[in-house]
């Protein structure tokens, strides 16, 4: 009697799925999609360049011949005509600074930036990713409306008797580069504070505060005798330095005036980089 023998079946393991690689690349196309799918944050944007530009004109047009008025008054007895089409650059500090603001306080506010730092468990790279994006939008739209609000500012006076200047005179362009990374550098002073506070409300009232308040305040409350020495390292001060053809007879050099506003946009960076680390969501 024969005995009827089974083969043993063949068990075909699954395919392996591919291991998820998270990548900085990632990180950076979801913050770009957030940023761009926020109506406030075009909104916030457009309104910026808006004040740049409006406000450029709008001083150019108003400024008397011999450098007073509405507009910015004379400096040395001489009006700087690359200054007031780029007067703007005031007012559009503010609002590019709440866009920098918004933009990680908002996560906060709505509780989405739990499920953020959990696809990005190192969280470094979110704040990374946030302050590239911050940086690809603001600094392209601001130096094209810096460009903008200087030629404009510029053809408005040619037709009085305001001295105007070219592009090319010397520091002129820089001037306008140098307003534009300005600005650059403010939005990004905004997300550094939105992710230290975690506030919207907190966030903007520290950055309105210390750029627009400290200098006025200062020159309200500090001794006269090293009133001047301090007052020029405040950040808004200190950019002057780099974003004026001929910058106030006080203020800091152009290379120090930079480095002091780069401070100020980094330590605040290391701040919120290590906080993030620390605290939890």
């Amino acid at each position: 009697m024969s005995t009827l023998t089974l083969d043993a079946p063949v068990v075909v393991p699954p395919p392996a799925k591919p291991a998820l690689r998270l990548s900085f690349g990632g990180v950076l196309r979801s913050e770009w999609i957030k940023l761009r799918s926020v109506r406030s944050s075009a909104l916030t944007l457009l309104g910026a360049a808006f004040a740049m530009l409006a406000a450029g004109l709008v001083f150019a047009s108003t400024i008397s011949d011999n450098g007073v008025g509405n507009g910015p008054g004379p400096r040395g007895g001489m009006t700087d005509p690359t200054a007031i089409s780029l007067s703007g650059v005031t007012f559009a500090q503010l609002i590019i600074g709440v866009l920098g603001v918004l933009v990680v306080s908002n996560e906060y506010s709505t509780g989405m930036i739990r499920s953020t730092l959990t696809g990005v468990p190192t969280r470094f790279p979110v704040l990374a990713a946030k302050v590239a994006v911050v940086i690809g939008s603001v600094f392209p739209t601001m130096l094209a409306v810096s460009l903008g609000a200087f030629f404009g500012g510029q053809a408005i006076m040619s037709g009085g008797t305001l001295p105007t200047a070219a592009i090319g005179d010397p520091g002129v362009l820089a001037a306008v580069v140098g307003s534009a990374a300005a600005l650059t550098g403010v939005a990004v002073m905004g997300v550094a504070l939105g992710s230290i506070l975690r506030s919207t409300a907190g966030a903007i009232s520290t950055l309105f505060a210390l750029v627009f308040l400290a200098p006025g305040l200062g020159q309200l409350l500090l001794p006269t005798s090293w009133r001047d020495d301090v007052l020029k390292y405040l950040p808004s001060n200190a950019s002057g330095s780099f974003t004026s053809v001929t910058p106030a007879a006080d203020a800091l050099g152009t290379t120090a005036g930079a480095l002091v506003f780069a401070a100020w946009v980094v330590v605040p960076l290391v701040v919120a980089a290590v906080l993030l680390r620390r605290r939890d969501a």
